[in-house]
């Protein structure tokens, strides 16, 4: 090879292996970074390993399927009982998202709060601009608006709901409670071995009539209706009244407490305002007449005073026999009446004797008969009967209502064994009624969680973050210290505090999460180990070749200088 050609050579090799070398150092700084990134997902996976959630357990079944988010904690449902948990910021401002701050500016609410509560007007243009958005639907808004204000909610007072009331006489409160009835339809179920028929009936002109088993309060009200039940007999003496006495029998049938169950609720539900002296009138109203019905129940257990052993060789009919009744009805002397009827009836004995019960009798009232020695002994005459006259328990109930609610010592009404010897509840006196008993519960809780938190933005101010509404950031920006939750205490007022202390809010590992991660991190790690390995194989590819440059440029070197050594030894001869 000529000298010229050596050295355009030599300079071939030199430019490649600079190239070489310089793709060499590329790939090498290549290799440190993806040596960066590996110690960064490395990082990054440990973070992840120990990522935790924030999850509410309302029931305390130490669940961990709810997460905490914005609307758990600022929509009214049952996991937060209807009471917000409100998110705020280090300044205990309420924190809102976009369509609650729309609301807040609409009713003019400005972020630092206003000096005292608003008016109706306020909360009703807040709730307005709620439904506007859509937060919440137009039904709903109109229930909100129809609920009184409570100015209070959350302010100082732990009854966040404001149960809307009227005034009214006994004629007001019988036409609130004519779509309300005291159902009888399953009463033939009552009946059993002791106990031959259970019905209704009503009493008309002295005269009674079985009445249908299904009756409005204001009907019960308005009338005489009495619960009525007749006695199985074989017709030997005594049993009659033994059927009358004995466990599971006739009185205790129609004096059973289950009964008058529809009756108590009913009457609370209109009557408990929430207010503590008229919740002590209306329990001392619920417990006056489940003793009476106790009582007079318990007296009939007292059988053989009636002048009968019970299994029918007792004396019956003589002036003995009327003692031992009359020591026995002493127990019933408050509100019970029990009479003998004739020695001997035909079988329209019943229907008479029916007729000559008192509707004036408040409580348990009945006819023994005593003698089944004529006729059929089989047919109807052996039967005794029971009645109760709902209608005066009704008024019985109301009147110890009232009478509480006056002053037990001070009122005019008493209830007394008769209605012509009492003085029951008329329209002098004036009941307190809630009106919302037309409304859904869940309609006043409603409006009782959106009373609570209008009051917290108007007291406390507030900012808008459309990020809240986003579960990871609201929980990372709570484990940050970011925002905190505010809760209602038993005084009534708000206070701030850290997740942490929540009773219902778990930090728990978040299992998911760190799948995830690990997932992530066998993927990207795998993906650099793919990129590290093709880097390897270019870097030992350019290594190779600078190797063979670097002995080919050797060669070609010594070629060179032996031509050039050559030459001058040529001249020099």
């Amino acid at each position: 090879m000529g000298l010229a050609a050596s050295q355009a050579r030599l300079l071939t090799i030199t430019a490649r292996k600079s190239d070489c070398e310089y793709e060499s150092m590329i790939l090498s700084h290549q290799k440190i970074a993806l040596s960066r990134e590996m110690s960064q997902l490395s990082a990054e996976y440990d973070d992840a390993i120990q990522q935790t959630k924030l999850v509410y357990d309302y029931y305390g079944q130490t669940s961990e399927t709810t997460p905490l988010n914005y609307s758990l904690m600022m929509t009214p449902s049952a996991l937060n009982n209807y009471i917000p948990l409100l998110v705020t910021d280090n300044g205990g401002r309420v924190v809102l998202d976009g369509r609650l701050a729309k609301a807040a500016r609409d009713a003019g609410i400005p972020q630092e709060g206003l000096d005292g509560l608003p008016s109706s007007d306020i909360r009703n243009a807040f709730i307005d601009s709620l439904a506007s958005t859509g937060y919440i639907s137009q039904n709903t808004a109109e229930n909100i608006k129809k609920t009184t204000y409570n100015q209070m909610a959350g302010v100082g007072s732990c009854d966040l709901v404001n149960i809307n009331t009227t005034e009214g006489t006994l004629t007001d409160l019988i036409e609130m409670v004519s779509t309300q009835y005291f159902d009888f339809s399953d009463i033939t179920s009552f009946k059993n071995e002791f106990v031959d028929a259970v019905h209704l009936e009503e009493r008309k002109n002295g005269t009674n009539t079985t009445a249908g088993n299904k009756i409005t309060f204001a009907d019960i009200l308005n009338n005489d209706y009495m619960l009525l039940a007749e006695t199985v007999d074989d017709g030997r003496d005594g049993l009659a009244f033994n059927n009358l006495t004995v466990d599971g029998g006739v009185t205790d049938v129609i004096c059973g407490m289950s009964l008058w169950d529809t009756m108590f609720e009913t009457f609370e539900g209109i009557l408990n305002t929430g207010d503590e002296y008229t919740q002590a009138a209306l329990a001392y109203a619920r417990r006056m007449i489940s003793d009476m019905v106790t009582n007079l129940g318990a007296g009939m257990d007292t059988g053989k005073a009636y002048g009968h052993s019970g299994d029918g060789t007792g004396t019956v009919g003589t002036e003995e026999g009327k003692d031992y009744h009359e020591d026995g009805k002493n127990i019933h002397d408050n509100f019970g009446d029990w009479r003998f009827v004739g020695e001997s009836y035909d079988s329209e004995v019943n229907r008479y004797a029916r007729d000559d019960i008192s509707a004036d009798v408040i409580g348990l009232n009945g006819i023994y008969n005593q003698d089944c020695t004529g006729g059929d002994k089989d047919d109807d005459s052996c039967m005794s009967m029971a009645t109760i006259n709902i209608s005066s328990m009704f008024k019985a109930y109301l009147t110890y209502f009232a009478q509480y609610m006056e002053g037990i010592g001070d009122s005019s009404y008493e209830v007394n064994k008769t209605k012509t010897s009492s003085n029951l509840i008329d329209d002098m006196f004036t009941f307190t009624m809630v009106t919302d008993v037309d409304t859904s519960g869940d309609n006043l809780l409603i409006a009782a969680f959106y009373d609570t938190l209008f009051n917290q933005i108007c007291t406390k101010g507030w900012t808008e973050n459309d990020k809240v509404s986003d579960q990871e950031y609201l929980q990372e920006s709570m484990k940050n210290g970011n925002m905190y939750i505010s809760t209602l205490a038993d005084d009534g007022y708000y206070y701030q505090g850290n997740y942490a202390t929540h009773r219902y809010i778990k930090e728990i590992t978040d299992e998911e999460a760190i799948a995830q991660a690990e997932a992530k991190y066998n993927r990207e790690k795998e993906k650099l180990s793919y990129k590290e390995n093709i880097l390897d194989m270019k870097m030992k590819n350019l290594d190779t070749e600078i190797s063979s440059l670097t002995t080919e440029y050797d060669t070609i070197k010594s070629v060179i200088s032996k031509n050039i050594e050559k030459g001058f030894k040529r001249y020099q001869a």
